[in-house]
């Protein structure tokens, strides 16, 4: 008898791109609940391309015509950038991002502030009991980050699946210092 395994349980295997429907479920279903919890609100607009999410510190949009597995990512990912946007202990760790003209200084600013966003989003999977999908989790931010840079570098948004990374070091979590939420000015994923 031959015993089918899914994608994700293989060792080695790509996770990112694969995670099986009723994971993504129950990943989706604890996240909105938790980012609701800490104040924000979730949405589903049809946004401009190449637009996957947008977030002002008030609210997170996402495009519904993103796959399922993408939005779970886009939520748990613009999650930590709006905490980043409006806790005042972080108010500070901004200024590298927004104020540089040094090209190699605003890319490592811009790669601190992509992890840090991530270091928010792994530890509300993980006050909502989700700790099984931190590689997922942790292949989905490299390749993001991969992504980014690409953009930033060559000045054009690659295709997703050249930036694909897996077996990645793990997201480290990072607690989520007080929020007071405020409108800021629109950022948004592509």
């Amino acid at each position: 008898m031959e015993v089918k395994m899914d994608g994700h349980q293989l060792v080695g295997s790509r996770l990112v791109g694969n995670l099986p429907g009723p994971e993504l479920v129950h990943l989706w279903s604890h996240i909105t609940s938790a980012v609701i919890k800490y104040g924000f609100v979730i949405e589903y607009a049809d946004l401009e391309p190449p637009r996957t999410g947008t977030f002002d510190g008030l609210k997170i949009v996402i495009d519904p015509d993103v796959g399922f597995e993408m939005q779970c990512f886009i939520l748990l990912h613009l999650f930590g950038h709006s905490v980043q946007w409006v806790a005042p202990s972080l108010a500070g760790k901004l200024t590298n991002l927004t104020s540089t003209t040094d090209r190699e200084h605003f890319l490592q600013a811009l790669r601190d502030y992509e992890f840090e966003a991530a270091q928010y989003g792994i530890q509300l999977m993980h006050e909502v009991g989700i700790d099984s999908l931190d590689q997922w989790y942790s292949d989905f931010v490299e390749t993001d980050w991969r992504y980014v840079r690409h953009y930033y570098v060559e000045g054009e948004i690659p295709q997703w699946d050249t930036c694909v990374a897996t077996q990645c070091s793990i997201i480290e979590p990072l607690a989520i210092p007080p929020l007071q939420h405020q409108q800021v000015e629109v950022r948004f994923a592509f």
